[in-house]
C-alpha cells in the first residue's frame, strides 16, 4: 500500500468558531463518483452548538464544496438539540438516506456524559432523506429502538439486504441519571417497509459477564457469499484499558453472529472495507507506539492480518494520547475521549485499486476533517 495524495476537507482555522472542531467523520461515494463527507462540527468536541455538515468533492479531493450546513437546525419536536453527523447511503440512484444521532441540548450546561453515572443525555436515532445530493433533507423520522434506551447508531449508515430489507446497526448504553453499571450491547435492527417501522432486532455482540465492551461496531459485506463482518473497539473493564480490536462474523441475513475474537490490531473504532474476494482492509486510530491512523490488510476476510504491510496514513507527532498508556476508571476514559486529537477513519473504494479515507485530526484547539487517497 502507498499514499497517492492527501489534504483537508475544510481548514478549521479560518472558518467560524462553531465549525472549528470536527469529529465523527463519515463518508459515502455516490453512483456518479461524488464523494460526500459528513461529521459533527462545533466550537468544541462536546458543545451545545454541535451540528452536522455535508461536504462534497467531484475530483477525488482536489476541491470541496459545502453542500449542507446544519448550524442552528438541531431542534427536534420543539426541543433544542444537536445532530451528530449525517451518515448517508444511496439506496437507489439519486436517493440518499442518512442516519443521524440527535442529542437533547435543552440544558446547554449539561455535558453529554454524566460525570458521576457515565450515563448519556437523552437522544434518538433519526433518519432523513435527500434527492439532491445532500443539499437539502426531509424532516427527520425517529427510529423506534424500544425497549433499548440510550441507543446510538455508532456513525453507521443503513444497510440494504437482498429483498429490500433494511438494517440499522446501533449500540446501547444507559440513560443520564442511571446509577447502575452500564451494559454495552451491539445490535442490528431490521425494517421490511422501507424504514417506516423497525420491529425486529438481533444482538450482534454482548459479553455475558460485562467484562468487555464491544463498542462502535462497523460492518462490511463479503462480495461473494454475502457474509457480514463486524469490528469492535474493545475495552476491558477489569483492566480499565483497551485491548485489541475484536471481530465477529454474521450470516448474510444478519440474524446469527459468532462470538467476537481478538484480531491483534492495536486500535479502537475500526472501519472494515471489503476489497473483493476475501481481501479485507481495516482503518483504525492507534493511540500510541506511535499514535496515528493505520491501515491493515487481510487476505482471508479478517482471520489473519498481514501487519508487515501496515500503512500509517496519519502520524500524530504529538506523543501518546491522553489515557492511552495505562488503566483508567470509566469516568477518566470518558474524559480522555473529549481530549483525543484525531480519530474516526472511514473509507470507500475507488476505481483502480484505490481507497479514499477520511478522518479528523488536529490539536487541542482545532480539529479538521482530512482525507488521504491510497493505492492498495
Amino acid at each position: 500500500m502507498r499514499i497517492l495524495d492527501s489534504g483537508t476537507v475544510c481548514d478549521g482555522h479560518p472558518i467560524p468558531g462553531h465549525r472549528s472542531n470536527c469529529a465523527f467523520t463519515t463518508i459515502n461515494r455516490l453512483h456518479d463518483g461524488t464523494i460526500l463527507v459528513s461529521g459533527r462540527w462545533g466550537s468544541d468536541r462536546d458543545s451545545a452548538d454541535g451540528h452536522a455538515c455535508v461536504w462534497a468533492t467531484v475530483d477525488r479531493g482536489r476541491t470541496w464544496g459545502l453542500r449542507y450546513d446544519g448550524f442552528g437546525k438541531g431542534s427536534w419536536e420543539g426541543t433544542p438539540g444537536e445532530m451528530k453527523g449525517l451518515t448517508s447511503t444511496e439506496l437507489a440512484p439519486g436517493r440518499l438516506t442518512a442516519t443521524a444521532l440527535w442529542v437533547d441540548r435543552s440544558n446547554p450546561d449539561l455535558p453529554f456524559i454524566h460525570p458521576q453515572t457515565q450515563g448519556l443525555l437523552p437522544m434518538r436515532i433519526l433518519h432523513v432523506e435527500s434527492e439532491d445530493g445532500g443539499r437539502t433533507w426531509s424532516p427527520p423520522q425517529p427510529m423506534d429502538t424500544s425497549p433499548h434506551l440510550a441507543a446510538s447508531p455508532c456513525s453507521h449508515a443503513v444497510i440494504q439486504f437482498p429483498g429490500g430489507i433494511l438494517a440499522q446497526p446501533y449500540e446501547q448504553w444507559k440513560e443520564y441519571e442511571d446509577p447502575t453499571p452500564g451494559r454495552p450491547v451491539a445490535r442490528l435492527r431490521f425494517s421490511r417497509d422501507g424504514g417506516r417501522t423497525w420491529p425486529e432486532f438481533v444482538t450482534v455482540a454482548r459479553h455475558p459477564d460485562n467484562a468487555l465492551a464491544y463498542w462502535d461496531q462497523r460492518l462490511a459485506i463479503h462480495p461473494g457469499d454475502g457474509r457480514l463482518v463486524a469490528t469492535f473497539w474493545t475495552h476491558d473493564f477489569r483492566m480499565g484499558s483497551d485491548i485489541d480490536i475484536h471481530i465477529a462474523y454474521g450470516t448474510p441475513d444478519g440474524r446469527s453472529w459468532t462470538i467476537p475474537r481478538g484480531t491483534g490490531l492495536p486500535g479502537q473504532h475500526c472501519q472494515p472495507l471489503s476489497l473483493g474476494g476475501d481481501r479485507l482492509l481495516a482503518a483504525y486510530p492507534r493511540r500510541r507506539d506511535p499514535p496515528g491512523i493505520v491501515l491493515s490488510i487481510s487476505e482471508d476476510f479478517g482471520k489473519h492480518w498481514e501487519r508487515e504491510r501496515d500503512l500509517l496514513v496519519y502520524d500524530s507527532t504529538t506523543g501518546t494520547e491522553s489515557g492511552a498508556s495505562g488503566g483508567r476508571t470509566q469516568s477518566e476514559l470518558w474524559g480522555d475521549m473529549e481530549r483525543w486529537r484525531f480519530g474516526h477513519p472511514r473509507m470507500v473504494r475507488l476505481p483502480g485499486n484505490e481507497v479514499f479515507v477520511v478522518y479528523y485530526a488536529g490539536d487541542d484547539a482545532v480539529k479538521t476533517a482530512r482525507w488521504v487517497r491510497v493505492r492498495v
